[in-house]
């Protein structure tokens, strides 16, 4: 006998769990690219740290106050400064991916069939959060 109702809702739940595993993968790859970008900009954190270090070492003026403190060392500081804002920030955006992230990955997991053998992408998110 034919249901029209049943294999509708089946594609339905199908297209939901697609749907699904698509939002988390694509929640993984922005905590994944913020947890890169939060690393690159330590690196330029600590690069400048060392540009400056090196330029109060070769004036011999470690004062900013100084007048005749290095431009390029004021210059680097304040890039400095504005690095620490950026990974700050960046930093509130990752967890709030990492949050989201969760949220659908447990979601993801309401909706994937038990009896599913292979391991889900959610369970992979989920461990890899």
């Amino acid at each position: 006998m034919f249901y029209p109702w049943g294999a509708g809702m089946e594609q339905s739940k199908a297209s939901v769990l697609r749907r699904k595993q698509f939002e988390a993968s694509e929640k993984e790859t922005r905590a994944a690219l913020l947890g890169t970008i939060i690393r690159d900009f330590d690196d330029m954190i600590a690069q400048l740290e060392g540009q400056i270090a090196a330029e109060e070492e070769c004036t011999r003026i470690k004062d900013p106050g100084h007048p005749a403190y290095s431009t390029f060392a004021k210059a680097a500081a304040k890039r400095r400064q504005n690095l620490l804002i950026s990974v700050a920030h960046t930093r509130s955006m990752l967890d709030a991916a990492k949050r989201e992230l969760d949220e659908v990955a447990a979601q993801l997991l309401d909706l994937e069939p038990i009896q599913n053998s292979q391991p889900s992408l959610a369970t992979e998110a989920i461990s890899a959060a």
